[in-house]
């Protein structure tokens, strides 16, 4: 099916191109006309906060709840209490109740508005809207900001708060997506030298990170999606997209390289490489689905957001790329359109034929042998070691010689050991056949004698062990790395696993907590309005809880004395800085009061006056009326979220856990590589929680990324994370696997299929892990605390998992277990499908072992 999508959008690249630029633009433009909509709400079924927020749902507030305007005098202006200021505000209020979808809107100087601070600096309109805090844009906050004129021009300081803060300080982070993709450009035209190729892989990445961004923003109109979500989103989407172009077009090259035509290179790869760029993908959503056990919509939200970004990425892979692909062509081939490598290979084949034809020369004129050259044409010839072929000449044997061979046809470099026509003579009748000793020598004599070495000795003097020569040879780095794992694999397993351990040491001391508008950057409105409010009312005040009380009968009134009870108890309790008036709804059964506590919302003491709260004042105060109550507010709502992840998290891990051990077993039919890939993967995540909780929680090095100090991590960010790490590990986990697997069905030897594989896919897993983490990197400009969490968390496990997990822990187990690594049960055998990940629809028989001069293995299971 994939083969067949490939050639068909690869026959028609201009109509493929279309339709993916119709159905950005017709995207766009529904998110210009409906918006983007994102809303913090959080909604935890069956919590108590939960059952208080429903309750509350009877009392007649506006849609908004009262949302603060804070205004504050500065040294030089006068008190908020003088005449003169008490006007302006005044003033004020009445023209923010002109602005659209404001229904209210209460002065400090009113019983029941937002009160003075002691120095009567500080003071809050509170206002309401008939809007929900979803809906509250920034166009919203900054009418009433503008609307406030009046005090402003008396000297007064307007800061919004609230929703209508976080509605204004919803930022763009399209400077982040900028710096990832000049990042990728850069590592991208460094390993293909081509700027044509370097921008494939961006093209489709920022088409289909386009496509999945209006997706969720339309998304938000059905469902609470958080603003973080987009931003994750992106991070995720950007990366995979950007890595699986770029691991498609290493293969599309590749075909190119070998003479296949362009079409067929490019349905081939998208049968191919696409098909392990649906698995990998699949994988991410797979674990992304997993955060449904957790039984929160935020996680539905924070899980639905990047597995859009992925299918789209996936998308895009699959049909735009081979429809770019096909547009570029040959301008995309190796050494294509003058690049600097490309000179530098049609200047060294020159340089190669023309020293042949100096050395011809010479030798003809003097009667001498060719290798006998003057000195300017064995520099010529040493010029062009590396690169250049030798032409091309094929002999006829003579008569009765041996059928001729392999080596025979090989052609032979222009400085050989006799003349032409020494060389282009038959061997002598009677003259046994070459031997492989004597073709071996001919190449070390003539490189003694010219200082020339023959291309094709070069690449098998390069070829790592196990790796066929078809393949060419592979980075001299990652091969001198795979030979020296190989042979050290106890102690480099030890040294990998020492260094992972010590990263994830501090993950043991992880705690959950929450946020607040205090963890913002300065400068910010949210940030504003906390710390004036924090300083003139406490810091409870930017945090206030709401008990909720159902009563079994009407209560008379607010003095009602089971109200009275009730307001009472919460007074005297503990960390509690004041309760306001109980208001009662029309019927009567129900009662609410605002706590304020004497701590800030991301104080754990605030936790644990909501458990002290639900668990000792409120049950002994309403026992004896039969009143039901429930403690709510956004404090509350983040304590019930942290405990719901704990409880719920072991379940997810092990959802995440088995989803990817069964995709491995179905992929590479090895029960003892998929568990093994798995327990992998846990070490990178288990040091990027390490990572995380000490720059966080810790504070170590959190004002290089923009932070004051320590801040607490929200319970989804790791749970998160965790889905998403697993997801992303896989894909490096299955190009690399691929390979050793094709190495391994091809020529039965696991040691050399290991180093053939980590050889041939290390360059390309590790450059598309350094995009990965370049635009990871690039979201710690964001302000958002969150945002950053995720960069530095994602950055670190992507660079340990395409560094010290794939290139040394994989392997080295590898090596040990040997040939177990590939053991499969009979029954285990029959029950699974057969999957070639590898296979591209293309018919070549397998070239025979290097090392056995056999076909593969008759007896070894294959994925196909």
């Amino acid at each position: 099916m994939l083969l067949a999508a490939g050639r068909w959008c690869a026959r028609r690249p201009k109509r493929t191109v279309a339709a993916w630029l119709l159905l950005l633009i017709s995207l766009a433009a529904a998110v210009g006309a409906f918006g983007r909509v994102t809303s913090e709400a959080v909604t935890i079924p069956g919590s108590d906060s939960q059952a208080a927020r429903d309750t509350a749902g009877a009392f007649a507030d506006a849609a908004s709840g009262r949302q603060p305007v804070v205004l504050y005098a500065p040294d030089g202006a006068a008190p908020l209490t003088s005449s003169g200021q008490r006007e302006a505000v005044e003033e004020a209020a009445r023209a923010i109740e002109d602005v659209d979808h404001v229904v209210a809107v209460t002065t400090p100087y009113e019983p029941a508005g937002g009160g003075l601070g002691a120095d009567g600096r500080t003071g809050r309109l509170t206002v309401e809207l008939d809007v929900g805090g979803r809906d509250i844009t920034p166009e919203t906050t900054r009418a009433i900001t503008d609307a406030a004129a009046p005090a402003v021009r008396a000297g007064i300081e307007v800061t919004a708060g609230g929703d209508l803060a976080a509605a204004e300080d919803k930022g763009s982070t399209g400077h982040s997506e900028v710096i990832g993709l000049a990042a990728a450009f850069v590592v991208l035209a460094l390993g293909f030298g081509s700027l044509v190729a370097a921008g494939v892989p961006l093209l489709t990445g920022a088409v289909g990170l386009g496509v999945s961004l209006c997706l969720i923003g339309l998304a938000g109109h059905l469902m609470d999606m958080p603003s973080s979500g987009a931003t994750i989103a992106a991070m995720i989407g950007l990366g995979v997209g950007i890595d699986y172009t770029l691991f498609c077009l290493t293969r599309f090259r590749e075909l190119l390289a070998a003479g296949v035509d362009v079409e067929d290179a490019a349905a081939r790869t998208t049968a191919g490489s696409g098909k392990a760029v649906v698995f990998a993908g699949s994988a991410v959503v797979a674990a992304l689905a997993g955060l449904a056990f957790g039984g929160l919509p935020l996680l539905h939200a924070l899980a639905l957001a990047p597995g859009i970004a992925v299918v789209a990425a996936m998308a895009a892979t699959l049909t735009l790329l081979p429809a770019v692909l096909s547009l570029l062509g040959r301008r995309l081939a190796p050494g294509a359109r003058g690049g600097r490598k490309a000179r530098g290979r049609r200047e060294t084949r020159k340089a190669w034929k023309e020293g042949e034809r100096v050395v011809r020369r010479e030798a003809d004129d003097r009667g001498e042998p060719e290798g006998a050259g003057t000195a300017a044409s064995a520099a010529d010839r040493t010029e062009a070691a590396t690169d250049a072929p030798a032409p091309a000449r094929r002999e006829a044997p003579a008569a009765g010689a041996g059928p001729e061979t392999a080596s025979d046809r090989r052609e032979e470099p222009a400085a050989a050991t006799g003349t032409a026509s020494d060389r282009s003579e038959a061997p002598a009748a009677g003259a046994g056949p070459e031997t492989a000793s004597d073709r071996r020598e001919e190449p070390a004599a003539e490189a003694a004698a010219t200082g020339v070495e023959r291309p094709e000795t070069l690449a098998a003097r390069t070829r790592p062990v196990g790796a066929h020569p078809g393949a060419g040879p592979a980075p001299a780095g990652w091969g001198r790395i795979a030979a020296f794992v190989a042979s050290r694999p106890w102690r480099c397993l030890l040294a990998a696993l020492a260094l992972t351990g010590v990263l994830a040491v501090p993950a043991t001391q992880l705690t959950y907590g929450q946020l607040d508008a205090g963890d913002k950057a300065v400068g910010t409105a949210s940030r504003t309005s906390y710390d004036r409010l924090a300083d003139a009312f406490g810091p409870g005040a930017n945090g206030p809880l709401q008990v909720v009380s159902t009563l079994p009968t009407p209560a008379s009134g607010p003095g009602d004395a089971r109200i009275t009870a009730v307001t009472a108890a919460l007074r005297t309790t503990g960390g509690v800085a004041s309760v306001g008036p109980a208001q009662l709804d029309a019927s009567g059964t129900r009662v609410r009061w605002q706590v304020t506590p004497t701590t800030a919302p991301s104080d754990p003491d605030t936790v644990a006056l909501v458990h002290r709260l639900r668990d000792e004042t409120l049950p002994r105060a309403g026992a004896d009326a039969g009143l039901v109550t429930h403690v709510g507010g956004a404090t509350a709502a983040q304590a019930d979220l942290n405990e719901r992840l704990t409880e719920r998290m072991p379940l997810v891990v092990g959802f995440v856990l088995a989803v990817a051990a069964l995709l491995l077993l179905v992929a590479f039919r090895s029960p003892v590589v998929a568990v093994k890939a798995a327990l992998m993967n846990l070490v990178s995540v288990a040091a990027s929680y390490g990572v995380l909780t000490a720059v966080f929680q810790w504070g170590w090095g959190a004002t290089l990324i923009g932070l004051e100090g320590p801040v607490p991590i929200p319970g989804y960010v790791p749970l998160l994370m965790f889905a998403v790490l697993f997801g992303l590990a896989m894909d490096y986990e299955v190009f690399l696997l691929s390979a050793v697997r094709a190495a391994y069905l091809r020529d039965g030897d696991n040691r050399g299929a290991v180093i053939a594989g980590l050889a041939g896919t290390g360059r390309i897993i590790t450059s598309a892990a350094l995009i990965m983490v370049s635009v990871f990197l690039g979201y710690l400009l964001s302000d958002d605390p969150v945002v950053k969490m995720f960069g530095i968390g994602l950055a670190t496990a992507v660079a340990l998992d395409a560094t010290v997990v794939r290139g040394v822990l994989v392997p080295s187990t590898m090596v040990l277990l040997g040939r177990a690594n590939w053991w499969l049960p009979d029954a285990l055998d029959r029950l699974l499908p057969r999957l070639a990940i590898e296979d591209d629809g293309h018919d070549d028989t397998e070239p025979p072992s290097p090392a056995t001069g056999q076909a593969p293995l008759a007896g070894t299971r294959s994925a196909s």
